[in-house]
């Protein structure tokens, strides 16, 4: 009797009924994809830093790369100030002449550096 319920509970397991439904995510996804391809990467053995850095990056591949969960997450840091757009900042515009929306890039080393200031040292525009 209790190997048939002890199969059961494997049965159950097996089959996803023991699923969370609400399961909470301890890391963003994106940073959790970064951690999978790095340990993939590892386990094919292939080398990721022979592929040249860039040091500039649209929104897309940015926000992961900063650990940020959306695209507007990013735009919205660009917004409040918290990261700055010209020469020599963290961020570029590159819109083409007359278009109303930018297209950003990011400077992922800038950014870091900017990010890790405390909130006081990077105040942004006032709201």
């Amino acid at each position: 009797m209790k190997d048939t319920a002890s199969n059961q509970g494997l049965a159950m397991e097996q089959s996803g009924i023991y699923k969370a439904k609400n399961t909470e995510r301890l890391i963003p996804e994106s940073q959790l994809r970064e951690a999978v391809k790095e340990i993939l990467s590892e386990m094919l053995g292939v080398n990721t830093t022979l592929q040249p850095q860039r040091e500039w990056y649209d929104t897309d591949p940015a926000y992961s790369m900063l650990g940020l969960d959306s695209p507007k997450h990013l735009r919205k840091m660009v917004t409040l100030g918290i990261l700055r757009v010209g020469k020599d900042e963290e961020v570029r515009d590159l819109r083409s002449p007359g278009a109303r929306l930018p297209r950003y890039q990011f400077h992922i080393t800038k950014c870091l550096a900017r990010l890790s200031l405390p909130p006081a040292k990077r105040k942004g525009k006032a709201a």
